[in-house]
């Protein structure tokens, strides 16, 4: 798990995993009330997946969507996700809504495709076509279908479609790639994050909608919902050389294991460690 605080990992040689096709290893604490699994994949393909899962009844504990710089409307500079964990206090923090373009330095201009509300303030709205994650203002989780009024929202992620709706696994026509997500239990108890490494050929190449769904079922969840995905996806925490390290290994033209800047992310932090 060695990384630079930038977002780089270290050689995938190098990364000790469980036995294969032997499910999620044990929970393992990542801080108060947040705790970490993974698992190594072969059918119906080769992947790579990490899991988050945050005690949302923990008193000490703050889910947010942070705000970065921008312009409102949908209109952000993109961030490094170790960038956006170190900035904002976090103790771990996942790629969220989809944005344009993608391809971009940090720092860029990047326009929100889908809804992001961060403290309750709604900065880029909903998309007409895709399903979005919100906390409401009581701390309960919830998705939001497209075209529906999102309500009062406390903090709020658009993603792409709702994969799994009160136990009941929902399909796209999608190819297997890089893909985050997130979901919760049916007692709105615990969160669950999943990012599943992909495009990467004789490491880990990918998930379907339906298989995340599947996956997020085995964790616990009732309810779930795809994120963005391809080379933005990104799973970071504490520690590191300089205060953050890289869990998964993005895609990346030059280097598997490269962070890509993003728009906004889902992260967790404690009440008394705000930016």
């Amino acid at each position: 798990m060695v990384a630079l605080w930038w977002g780089v990992r270290s050689p995938a040689f190098l990364e000790n995993w469980p036995s294969p096709d032997s499910g999620f290893a044990e929970w393992q604490p990542l801080g108060t009330g947040v705790e970490y699994a993974r698992a190594s994949i072969t059918h119906p393909r080769l992947m790579k997946c990490h899991a988050v899962r945050i005690d949302l009844q923990n008193p000490a504990l703050q889910v947010v969507v942070p705000r970065g710089p921008g312009d409102g409307g949908g209109v952000a500079q993109a961030l490094l996700p170790t960038t956006w964990l170190r900035r904002q206090g976090l103790m771990v923090a996942m790629n969220a809504t989809p944005f344009t373009p993608y391809h971009i330095p940090p720092f860029v201009r990047t326009h929100l495709q889908g809804l992001a509300v961060s403290a309750g303030e709604q900065w880029s709205r909903p998309q007409a076509n895709l399903d979005a994650f919100v906390l409401r203002p009581d701390g309960q989780p919830d998705l939001v279908r497209a075209k529906t009024d999102p309500g009062a929202v406390a903090e709020g992620a658009g993603g792409f479609l709702i994969v799994l709706r009160e136990g009941q696994l929902r399909d796209e026509p999608v190819e297997p790639d890089a893909t985050s997500f997130v979901g919760f239990s049916a007692d709105g108890r615990w969160l669950y994050w999943l990012v599943v490494d992909g495009g990467q050929p004789g490491y880990s190449e990918g998930v379907k909608p339906r298989e995340g769904g599947e996956m997020m079922q085995q964790l616990g969840a009732a309810n779930a919902l795809r994120l963005d995905g391809g080379g933005s996806t990104a799973l970071v925490t504490t520690g590191g050389w300089f205060g953050a390290r890289l869990l998964n290994r993005p895609r990346s033209p030059v280097y598997a294991g490269i962070c890509r800047p993003v728009a906004n992310v889902l992260g967790v932090r404690l009440r008394s460690a705000g930016p």
